[in-house]
């Protein structure tokens, strides 16, 4: 979210000296993200030392976020950002209607805008066969979302079913998405008509699931100043077909974001595996579902969103459908010459 929650600053502090025993001299907002119920901070402690502190709105936190990396990172699987634990060893403190959580603060920029070499897109690869391997204790795996082959807040798009209809809409940023929506309306509906067939057929199949990040792009793979890799933002960890975390690498989701000798180097040492073509078919749109209903409830739905916010979300709606994006993408089926198969 680009605007700060309804959660003093003062609370923060409190809930960091006495579940962390930190004193934070500083606490930041900081203004990135596309996550309408996810805030981010920087803490500077009085020690001198800093640290990124996360708010997730309570009512849609999954504690599987923190557990699952947690675990993977005292296994020894390497790259993966974990929480750090509260004194008495919980992974998140619920404060005023927030899950607060807690990392160490990196100094890093995104792999979208640092790179990857094909170095690094090997190592990403042999992370994610070891993430996909992992057998997680039953308590953990109790736990964790299961894939339904429905996209997320595929319920925001029926809700908004009469949006073509609505021309005179006061506020500006809605009525800009409604009139970009009524110019493309056959196509969205192909695009939901294609995610729930799809979804369809695949429920009444019986894929393998591993452990999947589910959010695997490269805005969520960090780069330091030592070229170390770190993977980060586990919001929408599930277990699922591999293929919901390898359509971020075979083919991407966005123009120019992996290349094809990159999408080689990353297969090559995460196995090369079969992709089964109609669960690539279905992530793809399904990503393009959801994203479009993300981007729809904060201009629509979301009354804490301000207008920075909601005006990002119009652009990020728009931009799904530029040329090379994941509407092309998904419609286009088999991307940078990568075959798959069933």
């Amino acid at each position: 979210m680009l605007e700060p929650p309804a959660l003093p600053v003062s609370a923060q502090c409190v809930a960091l000296q006495r579940h962390y025993g930190i004193a934070a001299d500083a606490v930041t907002f900081l203004s990135i993200g596309n996550d309408a119920a996810s805030f981010v901070y920087r803490v500077d402690a009085a020690n001198g030392v800093s640290y990124f502190l996360k708010a997730r709105a309570s009512a849609g936190f999954n504690p599987s976020s923190l557990t699952v990396p947690s675990f993977l990172h005292s296994q020894g699987i390497p790259h993966v950002m974990a929480p750090l634990p509260t004194a008495s060893g919980a992974l998140w403190v619920a404060v005023d209607g927030f899950s607060l959580s807690l990392y160490p603060f990196v100094a890093a920029r995104t792999a979208t805008d640092a790179g990857l070499t094909l170095e690094d897109w090997q190592a990403l690869g042999a992370t994610l066969r070891r993430i996909h391997a992992s057998h997680l204790p039953a308590r953990l795996a109790g736990d964790l979302p299961q894939e339904t082959f429905t996209p997320s807040r595929r319920h925001v798009l029926a809700a908004l079913a009469d949006l073509p209809d609505r021309p005179d809409l006061p506020d500006p940023i809605q009525a800009a998405l409604a009139q970009f929506w009524r110019g493309r309306q056959d196509l969205i509906q192909t695009l939901i008509d294609r995610a729930d067939s799809l979804g369809a057929e695949l429920r009444r199949e019986a894929l393998p699931r591993v452990l999947c990040h589910a959010d695997l792009h490269t805005w969520n793979v960090l780069v330091d100043a030592d070229r170390r890799l770190w993977i980060v933002d586990w919001d929408e960890v599930i277990l699922a077909p591999k293929e919901r975390d390898l359509m971020f690498v075979v083919g991407g989701i966005g123009r120019g974001l992996v290349q094809p000798e990159q999408t080689e180097c990353f297969l090559r040492s995460y196995g090369g595996p079969i992709v089964d073509r109609r669960a690539l078919a279905y992530y793809r749109f399904a990503w393009a579902v959801q994203d479009m209903a993300a981007y729809a409830e904060q201009v629509f739905f979301v009354r804490e969103t301000g207008e920075p916010t909601r005006r990002a979300a119009y652009h990020g709606f728009v931009d799904m459908f530029e040329p090379g994006n994941i509407v092309d993408i998904a419609l286009a089926g088999q991307v940078n010459g990568v075959l798959t198969g069933s």
